[in-house]
């Protein structure tokens, strides 16, 4: 019996070496992750002409940083960073490709269009490299969301039948990143509509 108050002064240091080793984790906290996208629904122009060919639209090339999820942020010349706790839902060459894609098969322009490799046989190919894809602060409180990409039609013999580069800007209205998000589905949606009215004017007059 007379070992009872050694076993509970024991116990007692354990319980506390315990609750102190719970309040110094080394495990690393977990950070909540917000999804945002890019992509929005974009209206096809009336004035877009009716093409009878078939449009395959390549996956967009891009360099590492933009062909990754996480937001990018430039807020100086020459300095990118990413925006913690946020990300987009897919790479933007997926988002530029599928705003493409849903745009060109909502306008009814074409006798077909697919993602390259989706089983179309197809007359000319898109193929579309994303120079900017960025938050740009540029020295202001609130950054600007800039898209710049350049597109290549391809006639199906290989031969680059018109390129053009595209550039959109919109001022986000705070620094939130929901309000940055938003600012960039402004951007993608008006080079999308730049782009689909380009290829198709291209097309429509046999270039």
């Amino acid at each position: 019996m007379k070992s009872t108050p050694m076993k509970i002064t024991r116990a007692l240091a354990a319980i506390a070496m315990l609750a102190l080793l719970a309040g110094c984790s080394i495990l690393p906290k977990h950070e909540d992750i917000t999804i945002y996208t890019a992509v929005a629904q974009s209206a096809p122009s009336p004035s877009w002409p009716q093409v009878r060919a078939q449009l395959a639209i390549a996956r967009p090339t891009a360099e590492r940083m933009l062909a990754d999820p996480r937001i990018v942020v430039r807020p100086s010349p020459g300095e990118l960073q990413v925006y913690r706790g946020a990300t987009w839902a897919e790479p933007p060459p997926e988002m530029v490709q599928r705003s493409l894609l849903q745009l060109l098969e909502d306008s009814g322009r074409l006798k077909g269009v697919a993602t390259r490799g989706g089983g179309l046989s197809s007359d000319y190919e898109l193929a579309t490299d994303i120079r900017r894809f960025d938050s740009d602060y540029a020295g202001g409180n609130a950054p600007n969301a800039v898209v710049e990409i350049a597109a290549r039609l391809v006639s199906n013999d290989g031969r680059v039948v018109a390129f053009r580069v595209f550039h959109a800007e919109t001022p986000a209205t705070s620094t939130a990143v929901p309000a940055v998000a938003q600012a960039f589905q402004q951007s993608l949606a008006k080079d999308s509509q730049d782009i689909a009215g380009w290829a198709l004017g291209t097309m429509a007059n046999g270039r």
